[in-house]
């Protein structure tokens, strides 16, 4: 099943206006020019989005900017260490840890049931399942 999630957009949108403000008050040319590539930065983050698809043993993810795939990534069975499941109330965060590289969390992933599919993916490979967090 293919999951998907966005970047939340209070905070990059916030981020974007204040650099604007500053890029039209600064007066050296130099740091104007640095103001605007950071406001193209954050306007990229607003459009960022990200997609999972749990197979039976693999992990493909796909992170989006502009709608444009900018990295794709397949994560094999044997390469994930262990799933970390965090609970927070009424929502779940899954830390994936890698035998090489970095860590990678996953949350705000829609539909629900991302949880359920992860825990039964790494049970099914294996692989080590840590829970944490008000069960």
């Amino acid at each position: 099943m293919t999951y998907q999630a966005k970047e939340p957009k209070f905070l990059w949108i916030l981020l974007f206006i204040l650099t604007i403000t500053y890029a039209y008050a600064l007066e050296s040319t130099l740091w104007t020019y640095i103001a605007y590539g950071f406001a193209f930065i954050f306007f990229a983050a607003i459009t960022m989005s990200y997609q999972l698809e749990v197979l039976e043993d693999k992990l493909i993810y796909d992170i989006e900017i502009f709608g444009f795939a900018v990295r794709k990534r397949t994560l094999l069975a044997n390469e994930i260490e262990k799933l970390t499941v965090i609970h927070l109330g009424q929502t779940s965060i899954l830390l994936v840890y890698l035998k090489k590289g970095f860590r990678i969390k996953l949350q705000r992933f829609r539909p629900e049931g991302i949880t359920n599919q992860m825990i039964e993916f790494a049970q099914g490979n294996n692989i080590e399942v840590v829970r944490t967090g008000d069960s």
